[in-house]
């Protein structure tokens, strides 16, 4: 079974998938109208005004969907990134950035849409527009399972792997313990639904988001005098044809394009389908406001954070990472330790463990949505959270070279579905956001208007 979907991983998805998502997020890109970088005031507005209507918050929801994207991938997965294509693979990951963000913006407009208020509260995502407006009901269901795949591998056991060494290599400890009271803790924290979800994510993500960009900017400020050359690295390598030093057959252009680009959509989760499951909870009325809020995701995510961690990475050893031989985590702790010193296996593991705790709490949230959008049934929900908890025991004592195998498979099935949908309802979208920038001027011309 490993083999079958090695082959596709190799073969089919892992080369080309990334690059098509370029390619349409450009596309998408033109038909909105650009409005990302050529209106970036209306929603930088909407980004910072204040919220007084009742239910979750634009920004309870946006943290949601970042606490599945900001995880791992952010801190171990850029390091395989530099490792695997080479400084250049950072140009490329930005680039897909902004790629990715017209198709996170189209999915969460189309999320709001479609959305149905059910058990009260607001319930949407890629499961209900795919149903409700492609009338594809067997597509709708397949991609709900694969979703609650999804929050069993990648959402679940590679999350608590990564949380578990972490913890036992730098405090000690059975595995199997760890597991134990991860389960009880994480089975506590979904079992009041959405609302106990929403606040523990709401106050984790900005916590430790804000802790880790406060330590990479400090190493970033006192290396400052090789920002610019790690800049020109970073160009230099990102269109060199050449082959670089390092690596197997080194570093080539069609590397740093494969490993940069794969990383950041990996990362932001642009066109997978998972996160407009939680920006559909939101109490904003306007689908494309909150769509904002999905850039911001991305934005948060890939040009910020894996940005971060690349670039104390490069700073840190120059050129030397090319000749280094570290890796992962390795890798990481070799940078930041450079200047934190002792205690960076400490800092980098309670990041580590926070990211991954609220990375699983928000996957069993993407898990359950899912399970409810096949079977109302209160029985299967529960059912879930318990198998769902067993699974983090698995996680913390199992092995995980198949899970990452059929991770890759399972993700890139989602967002092959997901991304040929985006693009068949594209019209929805445009419309959507066309009428949203008509309205605003003269809704903004009426407040100005209006007697004090």
């Amino acid at each position: 079974m490993q083999r079958f979907f090695d082959f596709f991983n190799k073969y089919l998805f892992g080369p080309s998938l990334p690059f098509v998502i370029i390619v349409l997020g450009g596309f998408l890109f033109i038909k909105y109208g650009g409005f990302i970088i050529f209106r970036p005031r209306q929603v930088i507005s909407v980004l910072t005004r204040k919220n007084t209507e009742e239910g979750i918050s634009p920004f309870k929801t946006a943290m949601l969907a970042l606490a599945s994207t900001l995880g791992v991938g952010n801190i171990v997965g850029v390091s395989t990134a530099i490792f695997s294509g080479g400084p250049g693979a950072v140009f490329w990951m930005t680039v897909s950035a902004f790629a990715a963000m017209p198709l996170k913006y189209g999915e969460v407009v189309l999320a709001m849409k479609y959305r149905r208020k059910e058990g009260g509260e607001y319930r949407g995502g890629a499961m209900y527009y795919i149903n409700d407006c492609l009338k594809k009901r067997e597509l709708s269901v397949l991609f709900a399972f694969l979703c609650i795949v999804n929050s069993f591998t990648v959402g679940n056991i590679v999350q608590i792997k990564a949380f578990t060494d972490s913890f036992t290599g730098v405090f000690g400890g059975r595995a199997f313990y760890i597991g134990m009271i991860a389960a009880a803790v994480i089975l506590f924290s979904v079992s009041r639904g959405t609302e106990r979800i929403t606040s523990i994510t709401s106050k984790i993500i900005p916590s430790a988001t804000l802790a880790y960009i406060g330590i990479s900017v400090y190493i970033i400020c006192v290396n400052h005098t090789q920002i610019i050359p790690v800049i020109r690295l970073i160009f230099k390598e990102a269109f060199s044809i050449r082959a670089a030093v390092g690596g197997v057959g080194g570093y080539t252009l069609m590397k740093a394009m494969r490993f940069g680009a794969a990383r950041g959509i990996m990362s932001n989760e642009a066109g997978s389908g998972t996160s407009p499951t939680a920006h559909a909870k939101s109490n904003l009325k306007s689908p494309v406001e909150q769509g904002f809020w999905g850039i911001f995701e991305v934005f948060a995510d890939t040009v910020l954070m894996c940005n971060l961690t690349a670039f104390v990475i490069l700073l840190s050893f120059d050129e030397c990472v090319l000749k280094s031989g570290l890796d992962g985590m390795e890798l990481v702790l070799a940078s930041y330790g450079k200047y934190i010193g002792g205690k960076t296996d400490v800092v980098i593991a309670v990041a580590v463990m926070l990211f991954a705790y609220s990375t699983v709490i928000c996957q069993c949230f993407y898990g359950m949505e899912s399970v409810y959008y096949l079977t109302k049934k209160r029985a299967a929900l529960t059912l879930y959270k318990l198998m769902f908890c067993s699974f983090v025991i698995y996680g913390a004592i199992g092995r995980s070279e198949m899970i990452w195998s059929l991770t890759d498979f399972n993700i890139s099935l989602m967002t092959v579905i997901n991304t040929v949908c985006i693009f068949m309802l594209s019209g929805i979208i445009k419309k959507e956001t066309d009428s949203y920038f008509l309205k605003r001027p003269n809704a903004e011309k009426k407040t100005k208007n209006s007697p004090a």
